[in-house]
């Protein structure tokens, strides 16, 4: 177990009301010992929202902040020892936006003195396929403003959420008028894919990034839930359902979505979505959420497909 602090330290939550912000305040509100070791300001462009209001009602500081102004920024964390951030690269859907979001984050925590920005990343994935891969903008451009808060000096981790579990579900077909299902996806069945609960675990990465900076500062923290391939999302959704699920692989020559999502499909199939080597570095980050306690296990596909089939 990690040493707790005698003093009450602030980390302000970028995307409060998102799931990533939202998961990393649940995750600290849910600890017993860290819930009294951090205060919690919240950030959200809508504090009267209802799911800022019950962050409200928990105890969390909720403020109004602007990631297209520096001004903006450096006020809403005046006084924090810790800053997680993320970015939405789809509100603008462009790499040029979410970059320069991300380097107005990092500046004004360079002259806020923080201690620890926790920064929202993902894989670099130009670089990682040499140029082969040029198009999946959402990824290149968290991964410039990590680059950038490397140049610039300022104290961070690096946390890098996996493939989404929100993102199968519209991808499970009725077949029959619902006699079985199908998954069209374009993965080979084999195809290891390092899945997230977002709103249930990602939390707990960041959270192992504020307990442990020793073991996380400079450095990558993968946080997925656990590894599936599309045969065992498959298995997951007939025991769900109790109905047969059969997967058909998508030739990459058929596909016929965007360009953007093409690269990002194949760059889970043909590179892994990390890269190589994932396996042992997303043990070792699971490893980091397990010395610090306190948490249930990390999900998986079956409680999260059950979870949605409950609200239905």
């Amino acid at each position: 177990m990690f040493r707790i602090s005698n003093m009450t330290k602030l980390i302000t939550v970028f995307g409060s009301t998102g799931n990533q912000g939202g998961s990393v305040i649940r995750a600290i509100l849910g600890h017993s010992q860290l819930s009294k070791e951090w205060k919690i300001r919240g950030i959200t462009r809508n504090p009267g929202k209802p799911d800022a209001q019950a962050m409200i009602a928990k105890g969390v500081e909720i403020i109004q902040a602007d990631l297209n102004s520096k001004d903006s920024i450096l006020s809403a964390i005046s006084g924090s020892s810790a800053v997680f951030g993320v970015t939405n690269y789809w509100e603008k859907g462009t790499l040029e936006h979410e970059v320069m979001q991300g380097r107005n984050l990092a500046d004004a925590a360079k002259e806020a003195g923080i201690e620890h920005l926790i920064w929202s990343s993902l894989p670099y994935v130009s670089k990682i396929t040499d140029g082969k891969l040029h198009n999946l903008h959402h990824f290149d451009s968290k991964a410039m403003v990590e680059e950038y808060v490397n140049e610039i000096g300022v104290p961070a981790s690096f946390v890098l959420p996996g493939y989404f579990m929100s993102n199968i579900p519209n991808s499970i077909k009725s077949v029959g008028e619902g006699a079985s299902y199908s998954i069209a996806m374009m993965f080979k069945p084999d195809t290891a894919i390092p899945m997230l609960d977002v709103p249930r675990d990602f939390g707990k990465f960041v959270v192992a990034c504020l307990a442990y900076p020793e073991a996380t500062l400079g450095k990558h923290t993968l946080a997925a839930s656990r590894w599936y391939t599309p045969l065992d999302v498959c298995h997951a959704v007939e025991h769900v359902r109790g109905k047969k699920c059969e997967f058909h692989e998508i030739p990459v020559d058929k596909f016929g979505g965007s360009e953007e999502l093409f690269e990002n499909l194949m760059m889970i199939r043909e590179y892994g979505y990390y890269g190589p080597d994932a396996k042992e570095c997303v043990q070792k980050s699971q490893d980091i959420v397990g010395k610090v306690g306190g948490f249930e296990g990390f999900g998986t596909f079956q409680g999260f497909l059950t979870g949605l089939e409950s609200k239905r």
